[in-house]
């Protein structure tokens, strides 16, 4: 593990994102961020939908294809349905997320992708209850940073058909660590946001997903761990960074000044620490589990 250690500059930590709600920004840039971390978290991946999914096939004799009837959970830029939609072209896609302005314009989408309004901290509108065959979730960390993740969790498991299935992908932020093409190399700096990044421990729970999900009613909940090779490594790296700016601009448009500079300035020591072989690894993790029942 990790995570343990104390950061001595007291005012760069993700406990900050305590009264923000969604702790980064919604502007151009963060666009262009999650589109490239779909692509890298694609490609470490291999799939878009885990190959311990398996759904049931069409009763129709004329088309035995399976059009599974699939959710993607705050959505963002919509990146992940449109790569699902080449292979479920006759499939329903949803797209849910409080914030819809990310997304392309609906008149630039497949045809079988819809998008819609929901916040998961709001109870399930009756017409989506038991609608769909998976539900995918992904990068509900800082959404879910310091609040008890139960109460979502359980409106989740209210979406998925009995027999579908729940694939969430997240951040392990507990084994977050400091890659270096030697040990000589110093990083400081990185070293200081991944311990404010930790905050404490207070993402732990991603780790303990399975028992979560199981606890709120699903069952033979399993959790993959997924690295970057070494030719990725930089690229992960610099896409944190990112993170971590739209972060700290956050923090100053709230007020934050003192603890948004000193984001700043942890994230232009740590770009310079990877130009010199040093970068942030935080790994990545997939959980699967299936809701008891007959689809």
């Amino acid at each position: 593990m990790h995570g343990s250690g104390s950061s001595p500059l007291s005012q760069a930590s993700f406990c900050l994102a305590d009264g923000l709600g969604y702790a980064l920004q919604q502007t151009h840039r963060s666009v262009i961020r999650l589109n490239l971390q779909h692509f890298l978290w694609r490609e470490v991946f291999g799939f878009h939908i885990h190959p311990s999914v398996h759904f049931p096939p069409s009763d129709n004799s004329t088309d035995p294809y399976s059009h599974p009837t699939i959710a993607d959970i705050a959505t963002g830029t919509a990146l992940w349905l449109i790569d699902v939609s080449c292979d479920f072209p006759n499939s329903r896609l949803d797209g849910l997320d409080i914030d819809l302005s990310q997304a392309p314009h609906p008149g630039w989408l497949p045809s079988n992708i819809s998008l819609r309004h929901w916040d998961v901290f709001a109870d399930v509108p009756t017409s989506l209850e038991c609608q769909y065959d998976l539900v995918h979730v992904r990068l509900l960390v800082l959404v879910l940073s310091g609040v008890d993740p139960i109460p979502v969790i359980r409106r989740l498991f209210q979406l998925v058909k009995p027999g579908g299935y729940i694939q969430w992908d997240e951040l392990d932020c507990v084994n977050m660590n400091i890659k270096k093409v030697n040990p000589s190399v110093q990083a400081p700096a990185l070293e200081e946001i991944r311990v404010a990044s930790y905050a404490n421990g207070r993402h732990d729970w991603v780790l303990d997903l399975p028992r979560l999900l199981n606890q709120a009613g699903f069952q033979d909940a399993k959790l993959d761990y997924y690295d970057e090779g070494p030719e990725l490594v930089r690229a992960f790296n610099d896409q944190h960074l990112m993170t971590m700016e739209e972060f700290a601009s956050k923090l100053m448009q709230n007020g934050k000044a003192e603890a948004a500079a000193s984001f700043f300035k942890l994230i232009q020591a740590g770009y310079q620490e990877c130009v010199d072989g040093a970068a942030l690894s935080i790994p990545r993790v997939v959980v699967v589990a299936k809701r008891p029942g007959s689809a």
